[in-house]
């Protein structure tokens, strides 16, 4: 017998932690006063890009701030500071990022198309209806290799034919999903 679990296994062990992680995000209450404890650079949104000193800046308060300062600047900070947030190796900033009410579906978009962030981002924003209403964010998710397997699967069918075409022909993704592409298509009758 090996030791190994089944993919749908692993699934619904993942999923429980995210729950745990859900359940311990809603347990913290982030009111407007919270920001008062930030600096304005990581709350504010400001129209100009940060020169590379005003983010190294930033980044480098955020690496003195502790796990519950973290989260709370995740739900309320700027978009510079999130960018940073997203990529805390805790799953619990990272979630919290996600549900910030400031999170636009182009830090989404730009989030699904990232292969640096941990897998759990993707199942979040696969899971989450705001977010895969968006079509070039359900194209994102797809071409992404970091994205689980099931949840690529899922949003094939939304796919136009172009994008089946070139999905089939991606190298960077699971060959599953390459043939999955071409079966589409085939149904389509456009092989």
């Amino acid at each position: 017998m090996t030791d190994e679990m089944n993919p749908e296994e692993k699934d619904g062990e993942e999923d429980e932690s995210l729950s745990e992680e859900e359940a311990l995000l809603d347990q913290i209450t982030v009111t407007p006063e919270d920001s008062a404890q930030f600096p304005p650079e990581m709350i504010l949104e400001t129209q100009a890009p940060l020169h590379d000193e005003q983010r190294q800046s930033v980044y480098q308060k955020i690496l003195q701030l502790t796990v519950p300062q973290k989260i709370r600047l995740a739900m309320l900070g700027n978009r510079e500071a999130r960018n940073i947030l997203i990529q805390d190796r805790n799953r619990i900033i990272s979630m919290a990022v996600l549900r910030s009410p400031k999170l636009s579906e182009n830090d989404a978009l730009s989030y699904a198309q990232q292969r640096n962030l941990p897998q759990d981002v993707f199942t979040v924003l696969g899971k989450n209806k705001r977010w895969t209403k968006s079509y070039p964010v359900k194209l994102a998710l797809v071409n992404n290799p970091k994205t689980p397997l099931h949840l690529s699967l899922r949003f094939m069918e939304y796919l136009t034919e172009r994008d089946l075409k070139a999905l089939s022909r991606n190298k960077n993704v699971s060959s599953v999903l390459n043939q999955s592409a071409r079966n589409i298509l085939q149904k389509r009758g456009k092989a």
